[in-house]
């Protein structure tokens, strides 16, 4: 009889380890499935819905107008007297004064133009600045008295502004994709206003400092802050144009010469 509970004991025994080997056998299998399949059996993440081909941003062309200044070899001018009406000549050239086009869509401004400077510009360029991936394949609407459009041989058309205006004039577009776009091209008039010093490059003694003058325009009389003995000197002219706001300086020119006074 104690043979028998002894050998129950031991069947019991060798059961119970089968039982825990097995387990153990299932679970080591179960991970290392896990750890070979893992790349495979992990859930893909989602790809994003709303993709498309990226395309670098545009960016705006500066098209400022260069500023154009006076060139002189000399003055001649009356010794002895510091108030001078004659023999010197501070003009600000004509040219400084031009017409420009602002171009804007849906009310963002994108780009200028500056009128009868020769500059072209595809129409497409205006599109891309404004995020819209298209190309201009009609003009449907431009005024041919301010605005040339031409076609090049590769098919883009371009706008070159030809007369200045004030105010708002639109120029509508027909796109690769079937769409109309109207660009709004708003026209003003700008200028540079300059301001000269006269200087001996002797000590770089200030003679003379106008105020602002306006294109086309010179300075009549000029009141030095003293009179000069006959003889030459060589001197130099600081030419300070500013922008049409009247405080916001540009690139200044230094004109050398000789001052002649007799």
């Amino acid at each position: 009889m104690e043979n028998k509970n002894t050998s129950r004991v031991v069947i019991g025994v060798l059961v119970v380890l089968v039982l825990l080997l097995g387990g153990y056998i299932a679970v080591s299998g179960g991970k290392s499935a896990a750890t070979a399949n893992g790349a495979s059996e992990a859930a893909a993440l989602p790809m994003e819905t709303y993709q498309a081909q990226y395309v670098k941003p545009e960016t705006p062309i500066d098209r400022s107008k260069n500023v154009t200044l006076p060139g002189w070899g000399g003055f001649t001018i009356p010794a002895k007297t510091k108030k001078i009406t004659q023999g010197f000549e501070f003009h600000n050239p004509a040219e400084n004064l031009w017409y420009e086009d602002w171009v804007s869509l849906d009310g963002t401004t994108l780009e200028k133009l500056v009128v009868d400077s020769g500059q072209t510009t595809e129409l497409s360029h205006y599109l891309r600045l404004a995020g819209i991936q298209a190309e201009v394949t009609k003009v449907l609407d431009a005024d041919p008295a301010y605005f040339e459009i031409q076609k090049t041989d590769a098919g883009a058309y371009t706008i070159e502004a030809v007369k200045g205006y004030k105010g708002e004039k639109t120029l509508t577009v027909q796109t690769d994709d079937g769409k109309q776009y109207t660009l709004t091209l708003t026209g003003k008039e700008e200028c540079y206003y300059i301001a000269f010093g006269l200087y001996l490059e002797d000590g770089d003694e200030l003679l003379f400092q106008s105020g602002l003058v306006a294109p086309g325009l010179y300075v009549q009389k000029m009141e030095m802050t003293r009179a000069l003995a006959p003889g030459e000197y060589p001197a130099y002219v600081v030419c300070q144009p500013y922008l049409s706001d009247r405080t916001t300086k540009t690139n200044s020119g230094i004109v050398k010469l000789t001052l002649t006074v007799g």
